[in-house]
């Protein structure tokens, strides 16, 4: 522990009452509360049980038998009964327990969006405000706010509440999602150049297809590969000049927010996918969302170029990929020389918030206590490695390493890693930092993301939104986001014809897209323009 050196320095001394600030007036009051130390373990020295519901990744263990959470119970003294549930009906999950108003004291890992947050914190306030208990029971997120203010901008809603935390990543990693692929060993075996604009990938990806790059006498290559549709939308189209802010399909030019799924550059990439389809060097199945089958692919080095946020999956291949730059336009045309990449994060995981509390929490002070070690540079490498000595050891760098007993566990690393902590899935209350990042980024991955990082957009939290906005922008989002996916797949796959192109951008428009850029612009003017 002592090579393990902390980013942070805490500046300041929290003297903490028992019984004052933050709980909620609908706090069980027929039981007394257990006091809560004000610092250091144990959390409380009287027995404390507290109910816990989350989603469950399919790489964790049952959470009850997960290395990590029965140490931190001897660590804190607070037993949590956890209630998981499975990824698979999340959301439906989800709907039930707040529709039946039987709340837990916890949530972890729920997979919060901000629109849940002003559905359940705002308006129903079943989510409890967290400002004060943050400000009095968690030094260690009260300073990450205080050295990045992005972040308390990023998880407040619009009526100045946090109702819930997110997973902060400082690593330049965590600053890039998608990142761009290509597989060096078909390079050379080719003779090829690495590609630097759109028609020199085309050429690279036919010559992938039709001449064997990988030598096995069989026509397998895969030449371009995405994971699934939604991918497309924060990756290659950034050579037409496509960003991809607010975690949406959103140039923002002059202080003016703008969709463009109608605009002519994007069309031009669908068509350049429906070209790539139709000679065969688009992975088929990519909108159909067949994870197996994507990664068998990328486990087998089938993949030429591709997207993926980390090398987890192709681990074992890793050594055949490099790092694609972001590519040029169509030599010629008005994006011939612009090279950004689209598909960049602020760190703070605004998406899927990991960790809240319920109107209900019988113990506000014990729960925030219990999450706010994970925020720091100790808890950190608690959270995602484990102690050492038992299940990780710091190698000749001072970098902590999982033991190889679980590294090179025969039913699979993230499986293995799934019964010592709850990093499989990701979307975890905690702080991620250069030191514990490389639980899933390899060193490769670390190199891949500083190549690409100089190229990336400044990344933007989603603006916060009014209970009545968030209202349109739910009823407009979902009926557009299903609609936007199911027609860029049929105009890829050559199902829509773009003579169709007219009538989709209509559609868009009777779904309420301009309502939706109005809203955004409203506010983004209100919330993050200054």
């Amino acid at each position: 522990m002592k090579r393990f050196s902390a980013i942070l320095t805490i500046l300041l001394a929290v003297s903490l009452s028992l019984f004052a600030g933050g709980s909620s007036e609908s706090s069980a009051a027929s039981e007394p509360k257990v006091p809560v130390n004000p610092t250091g373990f144990p959390i409380v020295n009287e027995p404390l049980t507290m109910t816990v519901f989350g989603i469950r990744d399919a790489n964790q263990a049952n959470w009850d038998e997960v290395f990590v959470l029965q140490k931190y119970e001897e660590m804190t003294g607070i037993h949590m009964d956890y209630q998981e549930v499975p990824d698979q009906g999340k959301e439906e999950n989800k709907n039930l327990l707040f529709a039946s108003n039987d709340l837990p004291d916890i949530f972890l890992r729920p997979v919060f969006t901000q629109n849940e947050l002003t559905r359940y914190g705002i308006e129903s306030g079943q989510l409890m405000p967290l400002n004060d208990l943050i400000d009095q029971y968690m030094p260690n997120f009260k300073a990450l706010m205080e050295a990045d203010p992005g972040i308390k901008q990023a998880i407040t809603s619009a009526d100045g509440n946090i109702y819930a935390l997110p997973q902060i990543d400082v690593s330049n990693t965590g600053k890039i999602d998608f990142k761009q692929w290509i597989n060096k060993d078909w390079l050379e075996a080719l003779g090829l150049e690495m590609p630097t604009n759109i028609d020199e990938l085309v050429e690279v990806l036919r010559a992938f297809k039709t001449q064997d790059p990988n030598g096995n006498g069989k026509a397998d290559e895969i030449p371009l590969g995405f994971r699934e549709i939604g991918s497309i939308f924060q990756t290659l189209g950034s050579a037409y000049g496509l960003h991809y802010m607010f975690a949406q399909p959103v140039n923002i030019e002059d202080g003016q927010v703008h969709f463009w799924l109608q605009d002519e550059a994007f069309k031009e990439y669908l068509m350049l996918l429906n070209q790539l389809y139709e000679e065969g060097l688009l992975w088929s199945d990519f909108y159909k969302r067949d994870l197996p089958a994507w990664r068998s692919n990328l486990a087998n080095a089938l993949f030429g170029v591709f997207y993926m946020p980390y090398s987890d999956v192709f681990v074992n291949v890793e050594d055949q990929m490099t790092v694609l730059l972001p590519v040029e336009g169509p030599a010629g045309g008005p994006y011939d020389g612009e090279v950004f990449w689209a598909s960049s994060k602020t760190g703070v995981e605004t998406t899927a918030f990991a960790f809240a509390l319920s109107n209900t929490c019988s113990n506000p002070e014990a729960a925030c206590r219990w999450v706010d070690y994970f925020y720091s540079p100790e808890g950190s490498l608690f959270f995602r490695y484990g102690i050492e000595g038992e299940t990780f050891y710091f190698d000749e760098n001072g970098y902590p390493q999982m033991n190889e007993d679980i590294a090179n566990d025969e039913r699979g690393f993230m499986t293995a890693l799934g019964e010592i902590c709850l990093v499989p899935g990701g979307n975890l209350p905690c702080l991620i930092t250069s030191q514990t990042e490389g639980l899933v980024a390899s060193n490769l991955t670390k190199e891949v993301a500083a190549a690409m990082l100089p190229y990336t957009d400044e990344a933007l939290v989603p603006p916060s939104f009014t209970p009545e906005e968030n209202e349109e922008v739910l009823m407009i989002s979902q009926d557009l986001n299903t609609y936007r996916d199911q027609a860029a797949s049929r105009f890829i796959v050559g199902e829509w014809s773009f003579d169709m192109w007219d009538e989709y951008c209509s559609t868009l428009d009777q779904i309420g897209l301009p309502r939706l850029e109005e809203i955004y612009q409203q506010a983004y003017d209100r919330t993050l323009a200054n």
